[in-house]
């Protein structure tokens, strides 16, 4: 079982591993590969064209869980579409391939190119990217892609699709250190809200994005992502050690170094006296496996039932009620220290946050 006091937190934190939004309570309907999923594409703020399948719960206002792939494989893997598919009944998922993975490679030449960070891939004709052309540099940008995803599910949740008020994150290998990313960038993210002295500017609200993020779920997470060294104790400081979010570090019972790093993880990030650190935890698992990343869901362990426990243990204790998100009428700051920084505003983009490079939250 997960560890909590070592076993009994993870065992209470391998309980439910899936919250993702769907775009109202449309049931789910059967594709050509078999997937009880509805295809979806959502297009970047820099013209990449991402596709999906979005798992819809048949319970209203499920919680939402997004599922990050690791780079070099995507999010249509059988590994990716089965656990997406075993969490549907009580969570709406979605499962999609990152920038110039899978079936995301289609852009728009004019928008793509027009961030200096994506003129170096391929040449200025083509109308498709391919992962192999990304310099190792490059791999943080591709949080704008789980930003776009966000928004998407912003959206379905005003129709009652999903509750991103309660997302929880599942991350393999580099796809988790993308997740943990881009979690440590939404606790400096806050919408604009009405000031409730009329004719005058809009405020900050009180409580940033992050909140909505419940419970993470990381299998195998790198401390290496491309060229960058990522400290995750400092990426996840704010998310997991500051406020508390549901975190567990899985990891396979013979593999040495990922145990290492999900102890160590753990032991930083957790204060056994805390009451709100009650469902962080690292977990081992069982079956004499060095599998790593969604191979340790394969159907001979066990690790599904777990983190299925765990999840529904954490959305019973945390989960939020859904409410509005109006992403479309919205704007958003950056608020990292000085002066807020617009990071969203509808004249630019109704459907996205602006490009960021996630630079400055890489945990360094």
């Amino acid at each position: 079982m997960i560890h909590v006091c070592r076993a009994a937190v993870l065992a209470m934190a391998l309980l439910t591993l899936a919250i993702i939004c769907s775009d109202g309570p449309a049931r789910a309907q059967g594709t050509k590969d078999g997937a009880k999923g509805e295809p979806v594409k959502i297009t970047t703020v820099d013209g990449v064209d991402l596709h999906g399948m979005f798992f819809p719960s048949s319970k209203k206002d499920a919680p939402t869980v997004i599922l990050l792939h690791t780079l070099g494989e995507n999010g249509h893997n059988k590994n990716y579409l089965s656990f997406a598919e075993g969490m549907q009944g009580d969570y709406s998922v979605m499962t999609f391939d990152f920038r110039g993975h899978g079936k995301s490679k289609d852009i728009d030449p004019a928008i793509f190119r027009k961030f200096p960070q994506n003129q170096r891939i391929g040449n200025g004709k083509k109308t498709t990217i391919e992962f192999t052309e990304f310099g190792k540099e490059y791999y943080p940008v591709l949080c704008n892609d789980i930003a776009a995803v966000k928004a998407f599910l912003d959206r379905k949740n005003d129709t009652g699709a999903c509750n991103t008020s309660s997302t929880i994150l599942v991350g393999a290998e580099t796809g988790a250190t993308l997740g943990a990313i881009w979690l440590n960038a939404q606790w400096s993210l806050y919408r604009l809200v009405p000031n409730a002295i009329a004719g005058l500017a809009p405020q900050i609200a009180k409580d940033s994005e992050g909140k909505d993020v419940i419970a993470c779920v990381w299998l195998s997470i790198s401390p290496k992502l491309g060229s960058h060294d990522i400290t995750l104790s400092r990426a996840l400081a704010v998310p997991v050690k500051l406020n508390g979010t549901a975190t567990v570090f899985i990891y396979g019972d013979q593999d040495s170094e990922g145990k290492s790093r999900a102890l160590a993880l753990e032991k930083a990030l957790k204060d056994t006296k805390d009451p709100k650190h009650r469902y962080i935890a690292s977990y081992a698992v069982d079956g004499n496996t060095k599998l790593k990343g969604m191979k340790l869901l394969s159907p001979e362990l066990k690790t599904k039932k777990e983190i299925a426990l765990y999840l529904d243990e954490v959305v019973s204790k945390k989960g939020a009620e859904s409410i509005k998100r109006d992403f479309r009428t919205t704007d958003f700051v950056w608020r990292a220290g000085g002066v807020p920084a617009p990071a969203k505003t509808r004249a630019i983009d109704m459907n996205n946050f602006l490009f960021e490079t996630y630079a400055q939250f890489l945990g360094r």
